[in-house]
């Protein structure tokens, strides 16, 4: 009896917290949870709904009573709220009868286990099924599974708006093993017996290596260090790691660059057409052979540089990251030897995707390669043409991709489509409110953040928001001397915390670690709270002031002003802040 006991106590259930928390990690796995775990207990409750309303409330009030003096009190509330809202919900669907309520629960542990096949995540329930007191365990595990889900919100990898949120997926790591240190020698003991180029690059491919070189590239490319850098940023669960040997090459730099297509590595670029490609990236892997004094590596979108040298390696999406070289002032007295080493990331379950995108970033690369080396030293008129389109196109490539995003474009191209075919609205509604989802998502993280890519999309989805409301504005305008007022008086304070703040502290440089936190004495800082939301929410106001475009959207600003308020919640409570976060 006192074991019994034991289990119902707030002592017990914690332990038990820990042992689910473990199952239940990624943000995907518990979104589906919160859907599936309340759809199983909603057709339950309709079921009791087939026999007495009365019961199912009696029931539901008598759940949740059981668990006051077991869980910690921010579980229990929000328990509490979820089996209101459970409640609530099943006696609207009480007409689905009998057959709907058993379709519910079948649903709900169909699509918890899809949960856990998508992620890689183990179930909790395969821990114990095979020990003696199972059912003992089973009835507590299921007894217990919404509070569990409940706190399992505060405690998995990053959030559910991660889709938002810019993360930092630049790699870092250092060869420094003894058989890595051996194998890099190898390498350049070979390379420099081949005699490279002083006047532009030279490259040898992986597949025409032969003998001793091409097994010591083999055992680097195969190395924990490198690959233990893409399980720690994916999660060795839900994602697979495969070798793209095709794209492999050793690198040597050239001290000279021109009117040939060496001077790409100098401008600011991307090196793959394939970043559209969603949930699975091909990254390329530059590793330092030799010592490097004089090349510096940098990727402005985060923003970071890396001068790599002797066994330095650092991995960047090939398709996505924007990326150069420049000189530091100190020379290398030799070549610059590197390898280049190229993995595709994709989830496990969506292998056929993976090898798509294995083969369609191979494919340009060899292409790609040919026209590079056909340019690398433009005789004719047609290969210094060829030589002018590649670093126009590249040029051209990067302005679009460091000012938009050409993934933000294809969304944007996508939604007007979209909106011209199915309904108007559409691009209002996918475009208004884009830009609180990435703040919301970014503050809640606040680590590894990309900042030039978030400010990117920031600036960008807010400026075409204004732009939306601006347009509805000047559609229904008539004079309005307090909306005209709002709107001056609003904007001026946003604006002017703005100025006192500078943009990147405006888009959480401090926050995020890319400014030096400092404190701001000037106006409207001096005199009014939080005056960039408070300033943006008075200019809301004043569009909402306008008869026509209130008329006509009702819901806009009242949207905006909701969302900005729960974000000024979130800066003051700041309730992450202690968060750790790391993927398993």
């Amino acid at each position: 009896m006192a074991k019994s006991e034991s289990q119902f106590s707030l002592e017990a259930y914690e332990t038990l917290e820990a042992k689910f928390r473990k199952f239940h990690t990624y943000s995907v796995n518990i979104a589906l949870h919160v859907i599936t775990t309340p759809l199983g207990i909603m057709g339950f409750l309709i079921l009791l709904n087939q026999i007495s309303a009365y019961l199912t409330t009696a029931v539901s009030i008598a759940y949740v009573g059981s668990l006051y003096p077991i869980l910690p009190k921010k579980t229990f509330f929000r328990t509490t709220v979820a089996s209101a809202v459970i409640m609530a919900l099943s006696f609207l669907t009480t007409q689905w009868g009998a057959l709907g309520a058993c379709i519910a629960m079948a649903a709900s542990f169909v699509f918890q286990e899809l949960a856990h096949i998508v992620t890689g995540e183990l179930t909790y329930q395969s821990q114990y099924i095979a020990e003696s007191n199972w059912m003992g365990q089973l009835v507590e595990h299921t007894y217990y599974l919404l509070p569990l889900v409940m706190d399992a919100i505060d405690h998995m990898h990053y959030s559910f708006l991660d889709f938002a949120v810019a993360h930092n997926r630049v790699l870092y790591t250092k060869l420094n093993q003894p058989q890595q240190v051996k194998d890099l020698k190898t390498i350049n003991d070979w390379v420099l017996n081949q005699g490279p180029s002083s006047e532009h690059t030279t490259h040898w491919w992986y597949d025409k290596l032969e003998g001793e070189p091409k097994k010591a590239f083999e055992r680097i490319t195969k190395c924990e260090n490198l690959l233990g850098m893409f399980k720690e940023s994916f999660g060795s669960k839900a994602y697979a790691v495969d070798i793209v040997d095709a794209m492999n090459e050793i690198y040597v730099a050239s001290p000279k660059y021109g009117l040939n297509s060496d001077g790409v590595f100098y401008m600011a670029h991307v090196d793959g057409p394939w970043g559209l490609f969603p949930f699975a990236s091909t990254y390329r892997c530059i590793i330092a052979v030799n010592v490097n004094k004089q090349i510096r590596t940098s990727f402005p979108m985060l923003p970071a540089s890396y001068t790599l040298s002797d066994g330095d390696a650092v991995g960047f999406d090939f398709n996505r990251e924007v990326h150069l070289i420049s000189d530091n002032k100190e020379k290398n007295t030799g070549f610059r030897i590197s390898l280049k080493i190229h993995y595709t990331v994709y989830p496990k379950i969506l292998k056929p995707w993976g090898e798509l995108l294995k083969y369609l970033t191979t494919r340009y690369n060899t292409n790609a390669r040919a026209l590079f080396l056909a340019t690398i030293e433009p005789g004719s008129l047609t290969a210094k043409l060829s030589a002018l389109m590649v670093l126009g196109t590249t040029y051209l490539t990067e302005r679009v991709e460091t000012l938009m995003g050409i993934s933000n474009l294809v969304y944007i191209s996508f939604l007007i489509l979209a909106s011209l075919l199915i309904h108007p609205y559409i691009f209002l509604v996918a475009t208004s409110f884009y830009h609180y989802i990435i703040y919301l998502g970014t503050f809640y993280n606040r680590r590894d953040i990309a900042f030039g890519t978030f400010k990117r999309d920031a600036v960008f989805y807010k400026t075409i928001a204004v732009s939306t409301l601006a347009y509805y504005y000047i559609k229904h305008f008539e004079v309005d001397v307090i909306s005209i007022i709002l709107l001056a008086v609003g904007y001026t304070i946003a604006i002017s915390a703005t100025k006192a703040l500078g943009i990147d502290k405006t888009y959480f440089g401090s926050e995020l670690g890319h400014c030096k936190p400092e404190y701001i004495s000037a106006f409207p800082y001096n005199c009014i709270p939080h005056p960039m939301i408070v300033g943006a929410c008075i200019g809301l106001l004043g569009f909402h002031k306008l008869a026509g475009l209130r008329h006509e959207m009702p819901y806009l600003v009242p949207t905006h002003i909701i969302l900005y308020l729960l974000h000024m919640t979130q800066e003051i409570f700041d309730f992450h802040r202690n968060r750790k976060l790391k993927a398993n």
